[in-house]
């Protein structure tokens, strides 16, 4: 009974990680049932952030065809997609599943979509659902869509449609000439009229909108506190004579957003003054100076320097979020390191804290190579539910030849198609 109860919370934390671990420990004990757990991840996307992972319909969609309870499970996903969703990535999961039970000739997965679809869009993701509905269902599921986006539109005159959905549709299907479908349909019908003369009223409006003439800046400071665009700097080549310009301005600069502005440009560019200036403001409250306190520490990351390998263990060993001052290390590391990274890692339980470390970690050992990445690297894989940055992890491990053959075993099923493609 004890090692059944640890058998499931292994499998707990690989399906809400979304590693492979879950589908051997289902090929390994088929006589468990796990479909609790297969369900709770299929109504709640637990990946880290689901705008940039998607969907794990697949990966799960695996995991329920091993599990002996396909039919439990199908009951509990179809019955959350027709209850009102305030998450979209979960919203987009559920549509991915119930597609995939369509897809099996499942008429009620596929009339459960289509009532999802009309009755619980979530505002601002209304088009959640809509690539499920054209996957299954070609140029008529398109033009369902575009009635039931017409009959929102005439019940709200200031909802809004652009033309990315038709052109998504040709692009994919070339053979159809999807303007001239719509358009036969909307005779016809004259909610799908009003959604592709909305989407024409739109794209007209566009095409006549004026861009506005770039705007000529009186010198580089001027340029950097008024430009728009927060990354301008990102691919342009600054002069050292700008950059000084720019440092010096921002040792005297009283107001907050134009410091931030100012000391940004330094987390891409060398900082070319004393840096006892950005050791000062690293050191200043992070909960009440975040934005000041992140950019210093980027900006210090960029030299390879003993004082910044030392104010960083410092730092990691006093200060209030040890954390932010992993990645001065990228350029300071030195063998042993990897213990005080495995501590910190250990110690860390908020995702926000441990998408940084991830993010750091992976910096660090791309820059440097070592089979020490081994300990804390697994660490970080059995911690964090971020399937992209996963990635990164057993990429790494792999190039330093320290993969495990439990984690390589692994990536065959993990829920991220990049990660799987590392096998071999």
């Amino acid at each position: 009974m004890k090692e059944t109860h640890l058998i499931k919370q292994k499998f707990k934390s690989a399906i809400r990680r979304g590693t492979g671990e879950a589908y051997l420990l289902l090929q390994r004990y088929p006589g468990i049932d796990f479909s609790g757990e297969i369900i709770k991840a299929c109504v709640k996307n637990f990946s880290y952030d689901g705008q940039c992972e998607g969907s794990r319909g697949e990966y799960l969609f695996e995991l329920i065809g091993l599990s002996g309870k396909k039919d439990k499970i199908k009951k509990a996903v179809l019955k959350a997609l027709l209850k009102p969703q305030k998450d979209t990535w979960t919203l987009t999961q559920l549509f991915s599943l119930a597609k995939m039970f369509a897809r099996q000739d499942d008429a009620e997965a596929r009339k459960t979509i289509y009532d999802a679809f009309v009755h619980n869009p979530i505002w601002r993701s209304d088009w959640a659902g809509t690539s499920d509905i054209i996957q299954l269902d070609g140029i008529e599921g398109l033009k369902f869509i575009a009635e039931e986006f017409g009959k929102r539109l005439e019940a709200d005159p200031g909802d809004w449609q652009d033309e990315d959905l038709i052109n998504q549709f040709q692009k994919e299907n070339p053979e159809t000439d999807t303007w001239v479908q719509l358009d036969i349909s909307a005779k016809q019908n004259r909610f799908i009229k009003i959604y592709i003369d909305s989407v024409r009223e739109n794209m007209a409006q566009r095409a006549t909108k004026v861009k506005p003439p770039e705007p000529v800046y009186k010198n580089i400071v001027e340029e950097t506190l008024l430009r728009q665009s927060q990354l301008w700097f990102y691919n342009r080549k600054l002069k050292s004579t700008e950059l000084k310009s720019i440092g010096q301005q921002l040792i005297i600069e009283r107001k907050k957003s134009n410091r931030e502005k100012l000391l940004k440009v330094f987390t891409k560019h060398p900082f070319p003054l004393d840096k006892e200036f950005l050791f000062d403001w690293a050191c200043k409250h992070p909960a009440k100076n975040r934005r000041v306190v992140t950019f210093a520490i980027q900006a210090l990351s960029l030299f390879k320097n003993k004082s910044i390998r030392e104010f960083a263990l410092k730092q990691i060993a006093i200060g209030k979020q040890p954390t932010l001052f992993v990645e001065l290390l990228k350029e300071n590391y030195k063998k042993g390191d990897h213990k005080l990274l495995t501590t910190l890692i250990a110690n860390s339980n908020k995702g926000i804290e441990l998408e940084g470390l991830i993010i750091d970690i992976t910096n660090i050992y791309y820059a440097n190579k070592t089979p020490e990445c081994r300990e804390p690297l697994e660490a970080l894989y059995d911690k964090h539910n971020c399937g992209m940055c996963r990635k990164h992890v057993v990429e790494i491990l792999k190039n330093n030849n320290v993969l495990s053959e439990r984690i390589k075993n692994e990536i065959r099923f993990d829920c991220n198609e990049d990660t799987r493609k590392l096998y071999n």
